[in-house]
């Protein structure tokens, strides 16, 4: 387990940040979930849980099936259980992509948001991803930080792990040498508006925000085939 990793996830946590990567991620997150079209006995595996709102709106959907959280950060992981105790479809654990504990063909979909570009090894996180979905299942997951979004590129100093940069055809490429079939991507996009007076913080200028939103987040979305 990648312990640099899960200690910065842990502060985090610990600086109340799950509220507000919520807020930011949420208007996008929302959109990708409903075009997963889950049925309601999806088993349903949401890899980088972070705090859990992600986790919470797909088993309000999976609502006769099961939803699995997984984070590299424990104390994460115990933000998104408390907050979550009033669902009986969820369940949380401390784990990594890379290593996943579970068995093969355990769930019929997975989902990550705004977490796969973290893994020191992605190649491994895909591998097992595709090792624990069912054949026929579908894995979707969306990437704010990539090459083709310009102003994205601003965050990478300001982060204190290593994160991978890669453009939409790496990530088709990658998906598809690791066995994952009809690989899709689309854009989506945040309908919030932009305040006028925006003078800064995730990026350097409003211009800079405005182009961001324009590129969208990138969303792939791929199939398992055993």
């Amino acid at each position: 387990m990648d312990e640099h990793l899960r200690d910065e996830f842990n502060e985090w946590a610990r600086a109340g940040r799950g509220e507000g990567m919520e807020k930011g991620h949420r208007p996008v997150g929302e959109q990708a979930i409903e075009r997963m079209h889950l049925p309601s006995t999806a088993r349903v595996l949401d890899v980088g849980c972070g705090s859990g709102w992600a986790t919470r709106l797909i088993a309000e959907k999976a609502h006769e099936g099961n939803v699995m959280g997984i984070d590299i950060a424990d104390e994460m992981v115990q933000l998104a259980a408390e907050s979550s105790s009033s669902f009986e479809n969820v369940e949380f654990k401390v784990a990594t992509a890379e290593e996943l504990p579970f068995s093969d063909d355990e769930f019929t979909h997975a989902f990550s948001m705004e977490s796969l570009y973290y893994y020191s090894n992605m190649i491994a996180a895909l591998r097992e991803i595709r090792r624990v979905l069912v054949d026929g299942g579908t894995f979707v997951t969306v990437i704010d930080l990539y090459l083709e979004n310009a102003p994205s590129h601003q965050w990478i100093p300001t982060l204190k792990v290593p994160v991978h940069l890669l453009g939409i055809p790496d990530y088709r490429l990658m998906f598809e040498e690791n066995g994952f079939v009809n690989v899709v991507d689309e854009r989506l996009y945040d309908p919030k508006p932009i305040p006028a007076d925006y003078s800064g913080g995730s990026f350097a200028t409003r211009d800079d925000y405005v182009l961001y939103k324009k590129n969208g987040s990138l969303m792939l979305t791929a199939e398992v085939r055993k």
